[in-house]
């Protein structure tokens, strides 16, 4: 028998003795902040600290996750292009790049681009993707920094990358959360494996023509990031295609299926994601014993990796993010957070607290450092 992980709301204290580590990595993170001059990263910093530290104290008092995760990132995700943008205005005046700064390297690295990478650079020893792989003046935003990051939270999350760290999820994460219910209840399974073709498609086409075509040519958040400057009629269909995928993939579908679409039926580096399940401790089980079903965990799974196949399996899909949301709603405890190595519904809450000291370290040390920063370009206009 399970242990059943929703014991109740627990004491305030007990809950700020749980946070307390996370009290003090969040200090060490934004300490450097605190400590330059002027108000505004200052304030900046206290603030995104009060935030981080006070959703996980939710996390511990409710025995939720997904609500107070999804706070995070969704400020995450709207923050991160303000942020990203009002860099780029302020280094080169415009979010377009010209195609002679991207020769010379100055485009900032996407972690996106990481899977069509891998063929080319054991084949040839290029590295395909237009940036400097040290930070330079002009590109702070270095290969080298980005994926050794990507690697180490790969290692630890798995698949969680896609749930604490994916800015550009916290985006349509945001959409799909305005509507109170979904207008499209109901989306045919088998897009589930379009990620996987796209995947296959873009490394395969991104080795033989030696650029990241995903970049190139169906990534979305170059609609809010940085795009080609429009120079010819080939720019201008990739700015095309960048906006409306954004449009529809990103807001209108999400706000009609309270679902990540672009996450579910588009990205590439989601479905690479997957392959790194099994490097994390925790996962999600599904004990088929309590189980219902009732299907509120297939219909409140952001990513559709649950589905009547995977209860009956007793887990959820590969391209499960780690987000908490089929536990938090089960009402029976059936759904339960599991360290990998154990007995199935064993140990429930010792599982959650693993997984969220991992997750919310990495989200506050790498998501947390870009809110403050933007934070801190939006106080300095007022004060």
């Amino acid at each position: 028998m399970a242990e059943p992980l929703s014991t109740g709301r627990r004491s305030f204290w007990r809950s700020s003795l749980l946070t307390l580590p996370v009290l003090l990595w969040s200090m060490l993170m934004f300490s450097r902040a605190l400590a330059q001059p002027g108000l505004a990263p200052k304030l900046a910093a206290f603030i995104t600290l009060a935030f981080v530290v006070i959703l996980f104290h939710q996390m511990m008092r409710t025995a939720e996750t997904n609500r107070w995760r999804r706070y995070f990132f969704v400020a995450l995700g709207f923050l991160f292009p303000i942020g990203f943008v009002w860099d780029l205005i302020a280094l080169r005046g415009s979010m377009s790049i010209p195609v002679e700064r991207m020769i010379s390297g100055d485009t900032p690295f996407c972690f996106l681009a990481i899977p069509m990478m891998i063929l080319p650079a054991a084949l040839t020893k290029t590295v395909i993707f237009p940036g400097s792989i040290l930070p330079t003046a002009s590109n702070p935003h270095a290969i080298a920094a980005m994926v050794s990051l990507w690697l180490v939270a790969t290692l630890a999350l798995g698949k969680g990358w896609c749930a604490y760290g994916c800015f550009f999820g916290g985006i349509e994460e945001g959409f799909a959360s305005f509507a109170k219910k979904p207008r499209i209840k109901r989306l045919d399974p088998r897009w589930r494996w379009m990620p996987w073709a796209v995947l296959a498609a873009v490394v395969l086409l991104s080795a033989v023509i030696v650029e990241p075509v995903y970049c190139s040519w169906l990534c979305p958040f170059k609609a809010v990031t940085e795009y080609p400057q429009v120079r010819s009629l080939e720019t201008a269909a990739q700015a095309g295609i960048f906006i409306s995928l954004f449009l529809g993939l990103v807001i209108v579908l999400p706000l009609l299926t309270k679902k990540r679409t672009q996450c579910s039926f588009l990205c590439p580096f989601g479905a690479f994601q997957s392959i790194f399940s099994k490097t994390s401790a925790v996962d999600v089980r599904i004990d088929t014993a309590r189980c219902v079903p009732c299907n509120l965990c297939e219909n409140n799974c952001p990513t559709l990796s649950i589905d009547r196949d995977a209860v009956k399996a007793g887990r959820p899909m590969m391209s499960c993010m780690r987000c908490g949301a089929c536990v938090d709603i089960c009402p029976r405890d059936a759904a339960v957070w599991h360290i990998k190595g154990t007995a199935p519904g064993a140990g429930g809450e010792r599982a959650r607290l693993l997984h969220l000291y991992a997750a919310w370290a990495f989200a506050v040390m790498f998501g947390g450092s870009i809110i403050a920063n933007t934070l801190s370009k939006l106080i300095g206009l007022v004060v």
